[in-house]
């Protein structure tokens, strides 16, 4: 790991530039040609729709498991300061099912906002769950990314405090579901969350659609 620093933008980083170098030497890739990735993938699919059903199998089989994407904003209504929550589920890494709604209640906090947007997709993961296996296709826990930390800890701690106490009951029947194994939570960069709310992302599941 390298630390590299820039005095004058006042700009600090990290690198890994001796590692990679090291990893291509292992696998005498350091004096590798490029390669036309577009093209060789291009034969391939050809011969995947004419001779090889092998490589369309191996590839339609690869992944099957749902996966959803969560967040929501805070107070985004003007009119009555309710939040907006934004999700979409993929399956085989397309999408398959995604929603924005206003939520039912006002919420007092970033954290209660996120945390009432993934019960919203907890049910929905259910429909969904039963929904593949009627096709055959066996799911286990949904995986369920959100890019909010402390509503990830709400929905795994059992523990009632004075901040969460007000939260309405049928909101924590995440907490069931976490603890069943039929959801499982990870924190995933804002950045990388297909639900993301922010100005600057492509999928804005969040924000409200003037008509």
């Amino acid at each position: 790991m390298e630390i590299h620093r820039d005095r004058a933008s006042r700009r600090l980083w990290l690198s890994q530039h001796s590692y990679v170098k090291r990893v291509m030497e292992k696998f005498n890739m350091d004096n590798a040609k490029p390669v036309p990735y577009a093209s060789a993938a291009g034969c391939l699919m050809y011969a995947m729709v004419c001779t090889r059903p092998n490589l369309a199998h191996v590839v339609s089989v690869s992944d099957h498991s749902i996966r959803g994407y969560v967040d929501a904003d805070y107070v985004g209504d003007l009119n009555d300061r309710r939040s907006t929550t934004g999700y979409v589920f993929t399956l085989g890494g397309g999408p398959i099912c995604w929603k924005s709604m206003i939520q039912s209640l006002v919420a007092l906090s970033t954290t209660e906002s996120e945390y009432m947007a993934m019960v919203e997709v907890a049910k929905e993961s259910l429909w969904l769950t039963s929904l593949v296996k009627e096709l055959g296709i066996q799911q286990g826990g949904v995986q369920l990314y959100c890019d909010s930390q402390s509503a990830i800890y709400l929905a795994k701690n059992q523990v009632y405090h004075a901040r969460t106490k007000h939260i309405d009951m049928r909101f924590h029947k995440i907490r069931e579901l976490v603890s069943s194994g039929k959801l499982l939570l990870e924190k995933v960069h804002t950045s990388e969350n297909a639900a993301d709310t922010s100005e600057n992302a492509e999928n804005m599941l969040t924000k409200l659609v003037t008509i």
